[in-house]
């Protein structure tokens, strides 16, 4: 019978230990004495970053009787510290015992508060005593970082509800505030998601900017679709908020741009805008097959380029080589049911739908030279010679050559990777530097290239006899 009931003590102890992790701590602190029957034990001190609820189990033995209370007590540390937003089970209503009870549990829930305007410090102190009388005691901190206030976490804020007609542009703007930005860059990160668009398979033009549009789509009845925008701060934190776009049916003939052009390229690539999937309806929201859309093709941002059959359903624009970063170029599709003048008019409602193109720069390019230094004498002819390595891939790479010092010469070839020049007499020994620079376009003085290399002649006058 002894060893029945040493066995259940020694199961239930290690179910206390087990359910001391749901506090999240990763020790306990225990108070004991030489002389004092009741031994109690508590989590080790815990700092937490979020405002999720915490559990602190509180654990007492007894080796002179059975354990008859034990209770939590909370105080902040920090002057001026709001309460916690929950606190239960304080007075130990619900508690765990071993068969003997002689061994106890008691665990107190505890939610941070929401609101912090500084490091807030609690400290929890449990108490618990037996049936002979004796009692001991045992503490912990819970240290609450500013960053776990909900006013710590960035604010999303977008407009008041958007009402549009099928085939409208309807374009959305999200802000955000407050949370910790970033100090250089973009100060938040956006993101748009697609809550609820009634199934209608809506696609918006960019999710990662903090203006985005989308193309409303045909419905036969007023269509209310939702999108979440989402904030977030330097500190990986995150706030959202709601964009209602409410659809209006067709009410008269109407067309409806559509574009499945887009998407990552690199400098230089020649682009198609293609509009050619664009449809028309008419007044009851009946597709019309084969009805005349008049189109136009403008630039709404981005570098400035020249666009092509800009009056076309499919046009195409050149973009430039010269960029550092990646890029936008935006695009606009005009429709019409009537012809569209360049001043973008037209004697019917023009709907729109905007075209995104991300452009990435052309590999770095640096330029090698296999004789950077060389000896001459007077009067001989000097090759110069440089070259741009392979990561240019298949992109041509123009070059060009200046001098730096020494006596001035006629560099021959010198928009060439292969230059030359006729060394001049001198009567010492004179260094020459020339600097040979590379880009992706002809090398000028409005477009100087995006890498150099200085090539050194040593020129030695002619040995006398």
């Amino acid at each position: 019978m002894f060893q029945q009931i040493r066995l259940a003590s020694i199961v239930f102890s290690g179910l206390l230990v087990a359910a001391c992790g749901g506090g999240g701590s990763s020790g306990t602190t225990t108070a004991t004495g030489s002389s004092n029957p009741v031994t109690v034990a508590v989590p080790a001190p815990l700092t937490v970053s979020n405002g999720n609820p915490l559990t602190f189990l509180g654990q007492v033995s007894s080796t002179a009787g059975t354990i008859s209370t034990m209770s939590w007590k909370l105080e902040a540390l920090t002057l001026g510290a709001n309460n916690v937003s929950v606190l239960a089970n304080q007075d130990c209503k619900n508690t765990q015992k071993s068969p003997t009870g002689t061994e106890a549990s008691c665990t107190l829930q505890v939610t941070p508060p929401t609101l912090l305007t500084a490091d807030y410090t609690y400290k929890l102190t449990f108490t618990a005593s037996d049936a002979k009388g004796n009692s001991n005691t045992a503490s912990t901190t819970l240290l609450v970082l500013k960053e776990a206030s909900s006013t710590y976490n960035p604010i999303a804020k977008v407009g008041s509800d958007i009402t549009v007609t099928s085939g409208d542009k309807a374009t959305m703007t999200c802000t955000g505030s407050g949370g910790t930005p970033a100090t250089s860059g973009d100060p938040y990160a956006y993101q748009w998601v697609v809550s609820d668009d009634a199934g209608l398979g809506v696609k918006l033009v960019t999710t990662d900017t903090a203006v985005t549009s989308f193309t409303a789509p045909v419905v036969t009845a007023s269509t209310t679709m939702k999108f979440q925008c989402r904030v977030t701060d330097d500190k990986q934190k995150i706030g959202t908020a709601t964009q209602n776009v409410i659809v209006n049916p067709i009410i008269k003939p109407t067309v409806i741009p559509i574009s499945y052009s887009g998407g990552v390229v690199t400098s230089g690539s020649n682009i198609t805008l293609d509009g050619s999937k664009s449809v028309k309806y008419d007044a009851n929201g009946k597709l019309i097959d084969g009805g005349v859309i008049y189109y136009y093709w403008t630039q709404k941002s981005g570098p400035v380029v020249d666009i092509f059959n800009a009056f076309s359903s499919v046009a195409t624009t050149a973009l430039p080589k010269q960029v550092s970063t990646r890029t936008a170029f935006v695009f606009t599709l005009n429709v019409s049911n009537s012809p569209i003048t360049t001043g973008g008019v037209s004697i019917d409602p023009i709907k729109q739908v905007d075209v995104v193109f991300y452009v990435d720069p052309l590999p770095a390019i640096s330029l090698v030279s296999y004789t950077p230094t060389q000896v001459a004498l007077s009067g001989s002819a000097v090759v110069l010679k440089v070259d741009a390595p392979s990561n240019t891939g298949s992109n041509q790479v123009y070059y060009g050559w200046t001098q730096v010092s020494g006596p001035s010469v006629l560099i021959a070839g010198a928009n060439t990777g292969n230059a030359g020049f006729v060394a001049p007499v001198v009567s010492t020994d004179t260094i020459m530097i020339f600097r040979a620079s590379g880009g992706y376009q002809p090398i000028t003085v409005t477009t100087p290239g995006t890498a150099a290399i200085d090539v050194i002649v040593l020129v030695q006058p002619i040995p006398t006899k």
